[in-house]
């Protein structure tokens, strides 16, 4: 913003502190006016205007469509391309971030330490062949992001040429990034073999860096919904989470397959109802549905979730998912080991083994009545029977307690304590083979 605009914008607030406006209402409204096109045509030139639009909910069509000409719409789609890659909605996971200029002499890549360094700028910050350059595992990755409608060269070929070059003095490996408006006019339009831009675009696809404007949009949309849950007041609340939940984390984003959204809609939808059977069969990520509903009956109010299994292994899958995805990252949990530590202070989910709670079960019997939801998975093995339901069902009394059974072979469960129809979330093999067969199983 330049000097004369900062000295319009201080008189205009001493008057309105001084209440000594113009003599002319209608002319103090359209100073105000003006002042404002002329505060926010500057801060929309930065990058973090963009990333602010994000959090007050303006959608991805209305941030394009606030800007006027075609260089100023590339712009503004690199530095959404570059929020949804820090914000790993475009690629799973990163290591390093820089935005060092690329050359053949000398290159040594600066690594930045917060979003600000890359966001707190003007939005046509440039003349770099990579718009944004990742350290993924042992690759390096810089990225072009293109916005034209036509067919052009991107900065890929160039790129490649500089990262032979620091490789080789390195020891190490690379790849190449694209994200272009429409993926497909890339892909059909250098055939030839012998053509360099036909090859890195190759290599950006098989490496699976390739991205387009359908891919931005639904990456916006999820960090979108992400970033304004967490209610963020100031600038520097906004940059210290975004920088503490991705920077230097090994977390990523959880991307639920469709029939992991079907059960968990199904449930959500029947949450007055307190028995439910998720009966799902092997290697369809039981374990993730279990703990996005243990996650949801967090949020409603639940406080203490106890996930028991009949194999004790098994409880390190369920604290695997826990710590991989960014969706866990704020539940508390208690192992096995823990479980005579539950309190009525604690709220999160306790994993226990059903035999460990049986063994001197009444020295845990306290504990376990702390628990307003129990899950059982795998429940074919030791839920359905007397000796359980007497336990662990009964022993509640006319407290309202949310029961979870999950297997793959549920018969015996669903009869046992006569399971409402609508409240077993079933899939099988018929199930699989029908969306597969209509490919749209994702």
């Amino acid at each position: 913003m330049d000097k004369s605009l900062n000295q319009r914008i201080r008189t205009l607030r001493n008057l309105i502190k001084n209440k000594s406006y113009p003599d002319s209402i209608p002319r103090q409204e359209r100073l105000l006016e003006r002042f404002m096109t002329e505060y926010v045509s500057g801060q929309n030139k930065k990058r973090e205007y963009i990333l602010f639009s994000m959090i007050r909910g303006v959608s991805y069509e209305d941030i394009m469509g606030s800007y006027n000409t075609d260089s100023e719409r590339g712009f503004s789609y690199e530095t959404i391309a570059i929020i949804c890659l820090l914000s790993k909605e475009l690629i799973q996971n990163y290591d390093k971030v820089s935005d060092t200029r690329l050359t053949e002499n000398d290159l040594v890549f600066g690594y930045i330490t917060s979003f600000r360094e890359l966001l707190d700028k003007s939005l046509f910050s440039g003349d770099n062949e990579s718009d944004i350059t990742f350290k993924i595992g042992d690759k390096t990755v810089p990225f072009s992001v293109k916005y034209m409608k036509k067919k052009k060269c991107t900065d890929l070929v160039p790129c490649e040429k500089y990262m032979k070059t620091y490789c080789m003095n390195n020891n190490c490996g690379y790849s190449l990034g694209l994200i272009v408006k429409d993926k497909k006019i890339y892909l059909d339009s250098f055939r030839n073999e012998g053509r360099a831009e036909n090859a890195v675009i190759k290599k950006a696809k098989d490496d699976g860096y390739l991205f387009d404007e359908k891919d931005v949009k639904e990456a916006y949309i999820r960090f979108q919904k992400h970033i304004v849950s967490k209610e963020l007041d100031t600038i520097n609340d906004i940059y210290q989470w975004l920088d503490k939940t991705f920077l230097n984390i090994n977390r990523i984003n959880l991307k639920l397959k469709f029939h992991q959204y079907l059960a968990i809609h199904k449930f959500q939808s029947n949450i007055e109802e307190m028995v439910h059977c998720l009966a799902y069969r092997p290697r369809t990520g039981k374990t993730i549905i279990m703990l996005m509903m243990a996650l949801y009956l967090l949020k409603i109010g639940y406080k203490r979730i106890l996930i028991m299994t009949s194999v004790p292994e098994t409880i390190k899958s369920f604290i695997f998912e826990l710590n991989k995805y960014y969706e866990f990252q704020d539940i508390k949990y208690k192992k096995q080991n823990e479980f005579h530590e539950v309190s009525e202070d604690f709220e999160g989910i306790v994993f226990c083994s059903v035999q460990y709670i049986k063994t001197e079960y009444d020295k845990k019997k306290a504990n376990l009545l702390m628990c307003d939801a129990n899950i059982f998975d795998e429940c074919h093995f030791h839920s359905s029977n007397i000796n359980t339901y007497k336990k662990f069902i009964e022993v509640y009394g006319d407290k309202k307690i949310m029961r979870i059974f999950a297997s793959g072979t549920s018969d015996k469960t669903e009869n046992f304590y006569n399971i409402s129809s609508k409240c077993i979330y079933r899939w099988d093999i018929e199930q699989d083979n029908y969306m597969k067969n209509h490919n749209i199983l994702k």
